[in-house]
């Protein structure tokens, strides 16, 4: 939905939300306008979509990242929501989130029994060519219950008349990751699981205790039947041995192919045979060595290249060997380019990061610059 709605449209988003504190029990609505605390001129653009990005942590807290994502169709409606996401920044301006779920942590906390609390809550931006993201990231502490080695997610989401997240709108997502190190022991009903994340897309009703889900510290571990590939097919669980073989099976392949082509590539060192006996302009050096005999140092560092499997990288190891490739730092919105990530993921992926000083983040203009710590940033790419 562009910027440009009606006047009757935005009068009813502005008045929702500006009633969102006074319900008992929040809940999630549809196309939140951003609700500005003085007059203005400018235009109040409406959310394209919106994501919950949850990250479960080992201790039972959770890490929320919420993204409302605004298209912008060109160069007046992308001033505008800088200048409306700097005042959000500033705290000038609001999206209802902060609010709503403070509420969500006061009901729960009721319901449950438990203390529960809301800390380091911050806001931020992200401006991309045709889209720009409004960011809230805060803990969720003792979200989760601890339990013989298990993560469980359940009355967390409940309130003393009901549950306060009971839907998705068709333009919200809700995802939830586990730790690092834990797979999905039980989730809800025909949910898959897709790297570690349970990811529910609106429009759809959440009924209460619907949300139940229980981790285990074995990364193996996950629902039986329940994981999901790209294309949406369901894979079992097979045996060790099959892979196993399967791993030997293509092991053997590869190394008659190698050894078939020794046979059939000069030794080091030697040159063809093509252009003349002498060693001609068409003489080529086998195995990657020089014509002194001396290894081509660049030949090997592409093939090691090569062979870096970033299925087997964590998230923070793939940052720091994008950064490694580019240089030591890169725009915020290229890394989720690159990396095919959600603006959710990786923003909060980065704020742990640079807590944890693996890298440093710098707001220059309407752009986060990544890069290591200490690492000159003076001249800045474009």
């Amino acid at each position: 939905m562009s910027s440009r709605i009606s006047a009757a449209l935005l009068i009813v988003l502005v008045a929702v939300l500006a009633t969102a504190s006074a319900v008992a029990t929040p809940t999630l609505s549809d196309g939140v306008a951003v609700a500005q605390t003085s007059p203005t001129e400018t235009p109040t653009p409406v959310t394209e979509n919106t994501t919950f990005y949850l990250q479960l942590q080992p201790n039972g807290d959770a890490r929320w990242t919420i993204t409302d994502t605004y298209a912008l169709e060109d160069r007046n409606e992308t001033e505008a929501f800088e200048e409306l996401a700097n005042r959000y920044v500033d705290g000038e301006a609001e999206t209802g989130w902060e609010t709503a779920f403070r509420e969500a942590n006061e009901a729960a906390t009721a319901a449950t029994g438990r203390e529960m609390n809301i800390t380091g809550m911050s806001r931020d931006y992200v401006v991309n060519e045709d889209s720009g993201t409004l960011v809230l990231e805060f803990t969720w502490r003792n979200f989760a219950t601890v339990e013989d080695g298990r993560l469980i997610i359940d009355d967390a989401f409940d309130t003393p008349s009901g549950t306060w997240f009971d839907s998705l709108t068709a333009n919200q997502t809700l995802v939830i990751s586990a730790p690092t190190g834990y797979g999905v022991q039980s989730s809800p009903p025909t949910m898959g699981v897709q790297n570690g994340e349970l990811r529910f897309v609106g429009p759809r009703a959440f009924e209460p205790d619907y949300l139940e889900i229980v981790y285990t510290g074995d990364q193996e571990t996950s629902a039986p039947g329940t994981e999901e590939t790209p294309n949406g097919e369901l894979l079992g669980d097979p045996p060790l041995w099959i892979g196993a073989v399967l791993m030997l099976v293509i092991g053997l392949v590869v190394a008659v192919g190698y050894m078939n082509r020794d046979d059939d590539v000069p030794a080091a060192g030697a040159t063809s045979t093509t252009g003349g006996g002498n060693g001609g302009p068409d003489a080529e050096v086998a195995t990657g060595a020089s014509a002194n005999g001396s290894v081509d140092e660049a030949a090997v560092d592409e093939a090691d290249e090569a062979e870096v499997d970033v299925t087997l990288l964590s998230d923070e190891e793939r940052v720091e060997r994008l950064l490694e490739q580019n240089g030591g730092r890169m725009k915020q919105a290229r890394i989720v380019k690159e990396t095919g990530w959600s603006n959710a993921k990786v923003s909060q992926l980065l704020s742990a990061m640079d807590e944890d000083d693996r890298i440093d983040k710098l707001r220059i203009g309407r752009e986060n610059l990544i890069s290591f710590p200490d690492e000159d940033v003076t001249e800045i790419d474009e």
